[in-house]
């Protein structure tokens, strides 16, 4: 009697078709799966996996060619523009970097230095006054305050 049994369950022939259920959770997330939830009512969907994909026309295909050429040459003219982007941000703040340290170098000058003074056109010394002095330091520090970031 078992071997019998055994041998119908063996020659009936399985559905190997599965089914495919699809439900929401409280957090509003989709699940999908091939057994249904107790917790969570779902809802069957029927799957015919006998049939192929269709593909579409000739010129869907094209079309869909030529959008995907077009969406691939605005992602590369989008790349270049960005990189030459930071390659210009990059020799900005070399420059900047530059003009940083030339403006604190002059700073220690101005602080070290017991008289500042300037050369005229015959090449004298001209000395700065107190006030002169302080209105270049404060130059001087509004161009650190700006290029030293």
């Amino acid at each position: 009697m078992n071997k019998s049994v055994l041998l119908f369950i063996l020659l009936t022939p399985l559905s190997l078709h599965a089914g495919v259920y699809k439900w929401v959770d409280d957090n509003g997330k989709v699940h999908y799966g091939d057994q249904p939830q107790s917790s969570h009512p779902g809802v069957e969907l029927n799957i015919d996996v006998t049939s192929p994909v269709s593909r579409g026309s000739g010129e869907d295909q094209l079309s869909r060619e030529e959008k995907r050429e077009r969406l691939l040459q605005s992602m590369e003219e989008d790349r270049l523009d960005k990189q030459e982007q930071r390659e210009k941000q990059k020799a900005l703040r070399a420059q900047n970097r530059q003009k940083c340290n030339r403006y604190r170098d002059r700073m220690r000058h101005y602080q070290r230095a017991n008289a500042l003074y300037k050369l005229d056109q015959d090449g004298n010394r001209v000395y700065i006054t107190d006030t002169d002095r302080a209105k270049a330091t404060k130059k001087l520090q509004a161009q650190i305050d700006r290029y030293c970031k």
